[in-house]
């Protein structure tokens, strides 16, 4: 979560320290891939955008995957060349962003975009192709440092910015006033993996302009069952104890009891992610080493976030075991407890050795029926080229909306993969 030595404690990363954190599942969906409806989408775009030259131009942060690769599940690599995968199937180009080195806050934004789509730099508004912007990396630079280069943009050029945000939380003033101002006044939408959690950080975003863009399993999961699993609980990444104090348990009892659980440490962000044998880490070999036992543990109770071992877990055929936080969370994107998961009393030590007792002593045919069933419906709705899809669908939804059409082809188009009740 952090690179530094020092991590602030979670209460102060927000805006309402020592408050309840407010959790809005109300206001958001994850459609089913099937109802995407992709196919029909890509047909309407080619209806509105008949030729290579008219077409909208797409610009998308680290495409190739950028330093992403370097992450122990290749979560977000893995989404961003789906997406460019996709767009070749749709007969659509997405391009990278030319020497993304060379994007600083002396940059000209306006000759920046409009020369990487080829649109010269002298047409009016009107005449120019829209462009769409996927910015993923929302903490690249300190965007509100540049408010006179957004304004200028946006008022000359048919842009439209979309925004990834994972993690949500601020460590310092200056972050939160860049975050905030590139959410409040600069961007069209927002694809956020916590979107629920969203009023606890920033003011004066509206539910509407957020769509909900979970974590995923990626490609590297084994769908099979193991077995012959050891039957304890897999404890795995970062042991902060006041960022996952149930983690921090988890920690704890491994070190103590080897037949209840153990623990993979966490190698530390970068390329050191790729070569620490020691510990298993670096792609396939994390999701082969968790393989060996029949429970994983994924919470984040501390903020609710809904991180990606609760979709790894699962795909890679063990038990998820999560905290009750976790519950009306997981059951909106249709995983539900006792039939997909289990939940544990994690709030002390002693507590978790006995959770851990009591569902080690859980028969096995239930536990293989709760590994077989969530295997399935992550495989179904939660795997990266779902979220690929999703991306997709919103960036062509975008393009269409910056063209004129009829009130009913916009709310169409707003809608698209986000209203699937």
């Amino acid at each position: 979560m952090y690179n530094s030595n020092h991590n602030p404690a979670s209460e102060t990363t927000r805006l309402n320290p020592g408050k309840p954190m407010a959790i809005n599942l109300t206001s958001y969906t994850v459609c089913h891939p099937q109802e995407l409806y992709l196919d029909n989408l890509v047909i309407q775009y080619h209806n509105k955008f008949t030729s290579k030259e008219s077409q909208a131009c797409f610009l998308i942060e680290n495409l190739d995957g950028g330093s992403w690769w370097s992450y122990v599940t290749h979560e977000f690599a893995e989404i961003l060349t789906h997406l460019k995968q996709l767009s070749i199937e749709s007969n659509i180009t997405y391009l990278p962003f030319p020497e993304q080195n060379k994007l600083t806050l002396q940059t000209n934004l306006k000759k920046y975009f409009l020369n990487a789509c080829n649109i010269d730099t002298t047409l009016p508004k009107e005449k120019q192709r829209p462009i769409i912007i996927l910015l993923w990396d929302i903490n690249r630079l300190l965007w509100h440092r540049m408010r006179r280069q957004w304004e200028d943009l946006l008022s000359t050029t048919r842009t439209r910015l979309i925004v990834f945000v994972d993690d949500l939380h601020f460590t310092s003033k200056v972050m939160f006033t860049s975050r905030q101002f590139i959410f409040q006044s600069v961007a069209t939408e927002i694809l956020a993996t916590y979107p629920y959690l969203f009023q606890n950080y920033y003011t004066d975003i509206s539910p509407s302009k957020i769509i909900w863009v979970p974590h995923a399993a990626s490609t590297l999961t084994n769908r099979t069952i193991n077995e012959t699993a050891k039957n304890v609980l897999f404890v795995s990444g970062a042991s902060m104890r006041d960022w996952y104090p149930c983690r921090a348990h988890g920690f704890d009892v491994c070190r103590k009891r080897k037949d209840l659980a153990s623990c993979l440490k966490h190698p530390g962000y970068g390329p050191t992610m790729m070569t620490s044998n020691s510990y298993y880490y670096g792609g396939e070999r994390y999701f082969s080493y968790m393989r060996k036992y029949v429970f994983g543990l994924g919470t984040c109770v501390s903020v609710h976030y809904a991180i990606a071992k609760l979709f790894e877990i699962p795909a890679n055929g063990l038990v998820l075991v999560t905290t009750d936080d976790m519950v009306p969370i997981l059951k909106s994107l249709h995983l539900n407890q006792d039939e997909h998961f289990l939940t544990i009393n994690c709030s002390s030590i002693s507590s978790l050795k006995n959770e851990i007792t009591r569902i080690q002593n859980m028969s096995k045919e239930n536990l293989t029926q709760i590994r077989q069933k969530s295997q399935e419906i992550v495989y179904q709705r939660h795997l990266t080229k779902h979220r690929a899809e999703l991306i997709h669908v919103r960036l062509l939804s975008q393009a269409l909306l910056a063209t004129p059409a009829p009130a009913e082809g916009n709310i169409q188009w707003e809608q698209w993969g986000r209203n699937c009740r």
